[in-house]
């Protein structure tokens, strides 16, 4: 009878060991799952703080430009040239319609 006795609480030992065994792993999954989401949350509001910013002076710099007026040659030099200004077209009519002729720059008028 102690033979039997001994069998069983080893046997209830087993199981009940093997149940906090599978709770534990399946608790540590969960806290794995959910760091991995929480650091892939992170990471991604981290990209929009970024992205914001980069969009904030992209439109910063545009404005910045406009208001300035320069144009940027591909060298990222200043390529405004003093000297010439928009170019004058003058329309006239023709004996097929009206015709619009480029006279050059505003400045050598």
């Amino acid at each position: 009878m102690t033979d039997a006795r001994h069998t069983f609480a080893s046997g209830f030992s087993g199981r009940a060991s093997r149940v906090v065994r599978d709770i534990l792993a399946a608790l540590i999954a969960l806290a794995v799952v959910g760091l991995v989401i929480f650091l892939a949350a992170m990471l991604t509001a981290a990209f929009l703080v970024v992205a914001g910013i980069a969009v904030l002076a992209a439109a910063g710099f545009w404005v910045w430009r406009k208001l300035r007026g320069g144009r940027m040659s591909a060298g990222g030099t200043e390529t405004k040239d003093r000297t010439s200004g928009p170019e004058i077209l003058v329309a006239t009519r023709g004996p097929e319609g009206w015709t619009v002729d480029g006279v050059g720059p505003s400045s050598s008028r």
